[in-house]
């Protein structure tokens, strides 16, 4: 599998960099989600967002803004199902995104906007989303930097951190 990890802060592209450099499936871009999406075809997309589905802030604002509201909307619905309106922390699920090919795996790093006060959500996040890919046969993922936003975690941890869950992921794989 081809894993984008993308963000458009030098800071945390410069930190994956030293953590993923020798990885030959990992490609790191720093530009934002709509200008990656123009120029590059993926199967999979991950929404770092919130147990409740709301992508209307940041980067899940950049997600729905580029696939519409509909994706948003079915979201919503698949965790008023599958969770009773509540997905857990650190979980993950794939659908597909609609009038696209690709899918859509959502992994939310919180319950609502909120700093991130345990960073270990992030390796969970990666970890789980990175199972959930290769459960499903995904060929290319691009994958943001979870927490790095709202969540207010550090470039260098988030680095590590989903590292760490990478690695993991490659041992069972």
């Amino acid at each position: 599998m081809k894993i984008y990890l993308l963000d458009n802060n030098p800071i945390i592209t410069t930190a994956w960099m030293q953590y993923f450099q020798n990885e030959k499936d990992i490609v790191i871009i720093n530009s934002d989600f709509r200008d990656f999406m123009d120029k590059h075809k993926v199967d999979c997309v991950v929404s770092p967002g919130n147990s409740k589905g709301i992508m209307m802030g940041g980067y899940d604002a950049a997600i729905t803004d580029y696939f519409g509201l509909d994706l948003t909307k079915n979201v919503q619905a698949y965790i008023q199902k599958k969770f009773k309106g509540l997905q857990p922390i650190g979980t993950a699920f794939i659908i597909n995104i609609p009038k696209s090919k690709a899918k859509l795996i959502h992994s939310p790093t919180m319950v609502s906007p909120q700093i991130i006060k345990d960073i270990k959500v992030v390796r969970d996040c990666m970890y789980s989303t990175l199972r959930v890919a290769y459960d499903n046969k995904i060929d290319s993922i691009v994958i943001p930097a979870f927490g790095g936003s709202t969540g207010r975690v550090g470039p260098y941890d988030i680095a590590k951190l989903m590292f760490e869950a990478y690695k993991e992921i490659k041992k069972e794989a």
